[in-house]
């Protein structure tokens, strides 16, 4: 079983990897840009639009490699993490440009509680039970959400934090199994869907590998 996940992020991959010792993963990102995050759609929905996009990337990509002199995956995987504002359902905290733009999320961030929305697709070929995508890639796509509550945060505290570069690639400009989990918990839904993957698509990814 070749599962590849089209990504690159260190800490999916890293994350993956410790969870199915048993199985070889590989991790290529997407040649294709990432889309754009769309203004006037829940949180929720834009998580799942760029996820599908990320599926119709992949798909084509994978569709155009010769299995003759490449070893073609039977899993393919994508994900997108959104970081939903505080009070604002529609207004997603992605990944901060420079340290200003992480210190401006993080004083958001302080103090309040947020949604996390990580949206996971599964891409394999031949499969009826999913939709039918590009090519011979089906794929299904899975959407979860926790709640991470942030402490009241000092100036020294995020300063430390932006200092630490552990926002850089992040979501919201944090990460909760780096230096910012001291000052988070999760309230509601599973550690997993705040690093990067939707709880029910690894749970589907148990049964099928």
């Amino acid at each position: 079983m070749r599962v590849l996940l089209a990504s690159a992020s260190e800490r999916r991959f890293a994350w993956l990897n410790d969870c199915f010792q048993s199985i070889d993963i590989t991790c290529i990102p997407l040649i294709s840009k990432e889309k754009n995050i769309e203004k006037n759609k829940s949180v929720k929905q834009q998580s799942k639009d760029i996820c599908f996009s990320k599926a119709e990337s992949a798909a084509l990509e994978w569709s155009l490699v010769d299995s003759e002199t490449h070893d073609i995956p039977d899993v393919i995987i994508v994900s997108d993490t959104l970081v939903e504002s505080p009070g604002n359902e529609n207004m997603a905290l992605g990944k901060p440009e420079d340290s200003f733009m992480s210190t401006s999320m993080l004083l958001r961030l302080s103090g309040k509680r947020h949604r996390v929305w990580s949206s996971t697709a599964i891409l394999v070929q031949k499969n009826k039970q999913y939709q039918s995508l590009y090519s011979d890639w089906r794929y299904k796509i899975w959407t979860d959400y926790a709640i991470v509550e942030f402490d009241d945060l000092s100036e020294e505290d995020i300063i430390g934090l932006v200092e630490s570069n552990s926002w850089v690639g992040k979501a919201g400009g944090y990460d909760l199994a780096g230096s910012a989990g001291q000052y988070t918990k999760i309230i509601e839904g599973d550690e997993v869907t705040v690093l990067g993957f939707s709880k029910q698509a690894i749970d589907e990814l148990r049964k099928i590998i």
